[in-house]
């Protein structure tokens, strides 16, 4: 799909703006979040941290935890990479012990973790030791358990792997709650990818991976969830016109190299993840369904029955809507980010 590319002067007016205009109302509190990742598998992962970056710049977002779930020994690393260039080397990160394998394309993480400098050092510095990489369940615990009634938001941007478990987790020294328990006191909403509805439903990636987690995760979640379907990223499409040529402000980008490296320059990419960041800072930008529940079958398909007791609803655009949320994504990204050295 061709899209056309914000035009320079445009780009340039908006700069530093984000995906709104500016407000003398106050700023609202920052979004205290916790991000569940299968970092590797695709590249929309990488784009919709850097959203979530940009908006820890703003002072939109708290970003508390992050755990990874894709079986690659580069892609926590890789998320180190990007916690260190982006200024926030301090992100409590986890892996998963038993993440889930999917070998159908390419892991760019490898390719950039392996990048070095002329001297032979690493192209890109990390922070973090191996031993400081932490079990998600546990780590997801300890900051539930920290953190005020109801002010969390989770951001799922993957398989269900890890938050099944933390559902299914028991009492521990960290909080007399069970996961569940935990979960339906410590979080405000849920944010996730996953699913389809259109014309020709498919059982979608993030699902068919793990269908028992997603299942459990729709059936026992216990707050509301907000659910981004497959066919909404694709009506969004990001330009890879503009990898090509409006980051030349970093001399090395770790986002760039990874979508460099995901598939042959150049293409598009849809902005599935992307999309459930953004309804997170801006759901204006959307359309929600009505209410209703989410039940996920034996073959992975997601099926939306509505109620007005449901705590589940799912997202579509406007062909406006659609305008700005790409706009909007184009803007974020290629703004530079205030604490790296480029």
């Amino acid at each position: 799909m061709k899209t056309s590319l914000l035009p320079a002067a445009a780009a340039l007016l908006l700069a530093g703006t984000g995906c709104g205009s500016r407000s003398a109302a106050p700023a609202p509190e920052p979004i205290r979040l916790i991000v569940e990742t299968d970092m590797g598998n695709d590249i929309d992962d990488a784009l919709a941290f850097d959203l979530i970056y940009k908006a820890m710049d703003d002072g939109r977002v708290d970003l508390l935890a992050i755990g990874n779930h894709k079986l690659s020994p580069t892609a926590t690393d890789y998320i180190d990479i990007l916690n260190t260039w982006y200024g926030y080397p301090d992100i409590p990160l986890a892996q998963s012990p038993t993440p889930v394998l999917n070998d159908h394309a390419p892991d760019y993480t490898a390719a950039v973790c392996a990048m070095t400098r002329e001297d032979g050092s690493p192209a890109f510095a990390r922070s973090k030791t191996p031993e400081q990489i932490e079990d998600p369940v546990t780590l997801y615990r300890r900051t539930l358990a920290a953190q005020p009634d109801r002010s969390v938001t989770v951001l799922s941007l993957g398989f269900a792997t890890e938050l099944a478990k933390l559902l299914d987790s028991p009492a521990d020294d960290i909080s007399p709650l069970t996961g569940r328990e935990l979960v339906a006191r410590k979080v405000k909403t849920l944010s996730i990818m996953a699913g389809s509805y259109g014309e020709k439903q498919r059982a979608e990636f993030n699902v068919v991976n793990d269908i028992p987690a997603m299942r459990k995760l729709f059936a026992e979640w216990d707050t509301p969830i907000v659910q981004n379907p497959f066919e909404l990223g694709k009506q969004v499409m990001y330009p890879g016109a503009v990898i090509e040529n409006d980051f030349g402000w970093a001399k090395l980008h770790p986002v760039v190299e990874g979508y460099k490296n995901y598939h042959k320059m150049p293409y598009d990419r849809a902005s599935w993840d992307l999309l459930s960041v953004v309804y997170l800072l801006h759901p204006e930008y959307f359309t929600e369904s009505e209410p209703g529940t989410v039940a996920v079958d034996d073959k992975g398909f997601t099926n939306f029955s509505p109620g007005p007791d449901g705590r589940h609803r799912w997202l579509t655009a406007t062909p406006e809507q659609l305008t700005r949320l790409r706009d909007c994504i184009v803007r974020t990204t290629t703004r530079a980010p205030k604490h790296t050295e480029l």
